[in-house]
């Protein structure tokens, strides 16, 4: 544990990376930038286990592949063991998972889902209806749902043609998974959240760690939450280090 003289213990992040390896730099480079600090020193101390090998998590919740939640296991019990004192997953979809993971480590883990509630509350307390764009296994799982129909939101989902379409942006041959960040991916996205906008969505939730490779606040009418940026400052916070007051993404 990193302790300064004259400041209170600093504690060190683990995280359960690698779903997929694009989406873990771009989690890591969002702390980098929210991290209020003038010197390396001043930077939290990051462990990061990027285990890409961690089985496809969509494939296990339709019941089409083995279950990911032992090498989620595996994972944080690496980064225990190397010293990490706060574990997250950067991964929207894994926190299907979560509630199985946290009773297999004594450390607490940082829940995207409940970070984003948090701040779409905090920001937007006379909105009803928020757009979602993630998964199908998300989507199916209803992960984002239950956390917004809880404090009173409604959640719009893509009709399932639109579905098909993020699924093929996301995880297709020319995909976002695949390296491909502009082009056709980022044009099925942008287009999908327009249509949840027309429908009446007061903001957009970027419910998949890959969609805010491609989705920015840019081209939207309605305010953009993404759970990685969001989940990226709370995890400075916890871990004891100062937050920039100006929020920062990553650009195109």
């Amino acid at each position: 544990m990193t302790k300064n003289k004259g400041t209170e213990p600093k504690k060190i992040l683990g995280v359960i990376g690698g779903m997929g390896p694009e989406a873990t730099a771009y989690f890591y480079w969002l702390i980098i930038k929210n991290t209020k600090a003038s010197k390396d020193q001043e930077h939290l101390h990051v462990i990061i286990d990027s285990y890409p090998q961690i089985p496809p998590r969509t494939e296990a919740i339709l019941g089409k592949g083995p279950s990911p939640l032992p090498y989620l296991i595996e994972s944080a019990k690496r980064l225990e063991k190397a010293g990490a004192q706060i574990l997250v997953i950067p991964c929207i979809t894994a926190h299907y998972y979560y509630e199985k993971l946290v009773a297999k480590t004594k450390l607490p883990i940082v829940n995207l889902l409940k970070v984003t509630i948090d701040e779409i509350r905090r920001q937007l307390p006379k909105a009803k209806k928020i757009g979602l764009i993630g998964s199908t296994g998300t989507m199916k799982t209803r992960l984002f749902h239950q956390y917004l129909e809880r404090v009173g939101y409604i959640p719009l989902t893509p009709l399932s043609s639109e579905q098909k379409e993020v699924m093929k942006a996301i995880f297709g041959k020319a995909g976002i998974k695949a390296g491909l960040t502009s082009g056709q991916p980022k044009e099925i996205i942008v287009n999908i959240a327009h249509q949840l906008v027309s429908r009446g969505a007061d903001s957009i939730i970027a419910a998949c760690t890959e969609v805010p490779l491609v989705l920015k606040q840019e081209v939207l009418s309605v305010p953009l939450f993404d759970p990685m940026e969001i989940g990226a400052r709370s995890c400075i916070e916890m871990a004891g280090y100062k937050v920039k007051k100006t929020r920062v993404d990553i650009p195109l």
